[in-house]
């Protein structure tokens, strides 16, 4: 059944694209509009945290494509059990860090269960 897999490919995409855009525009420009006398007024230091910013984006966008490509060509369950890895403890941190439920947590938790659901019925 591929719908588990699908979804874990749509929810990965759907969260990544929000934190890329939404920190760039919630946390990057405003950040980096700030006078800044230390650290963040060079450019160097502020393309390594813009790349360490969209580096989780990747990593989910990726692991949810992986997921999917992985269970159409019907191989190993490596791939889908780091995705799970991944899924979860991002979204932990979110909300250990948050100390709140976060909206792309929360999809990561079902990003989570969707693939535990992959690999279970495939």
């Amino acid at each position: 059944m591929l719908i588990w897999s699908i979804s874990v490919a749509i929810m990965a995409l759907v969260v990544a694209v929000a934190h890329s855009l939404l920190s760039e525009r919630v946390i990057l420009v405003p950040l980096f509009q700030e006078d800044s006398r230390g650290m963040m007024r060079t450019s160097a230091m502020r393309n390594i945290t813009r790349a360490v910013f969209h580096m989780p984006s990747l990593a989910w966008a990726a692991l949810g494509i992986g997921v999917l490509f992985n269970r159409l060509q019907q191989g190993p369950d490596l791939i889908a059990y780091v995705a799970m890895f991944v899924f979860f403890t991002s979204a932990a941190g979110n909300l250990l860090a948050l100390r709140r439920p976060h909206p792309g947590g929360v999809i990561l938790l079902l990003a989570t269960a969707a693939t535990a659901a992959d690999i279970f019925v495939n």
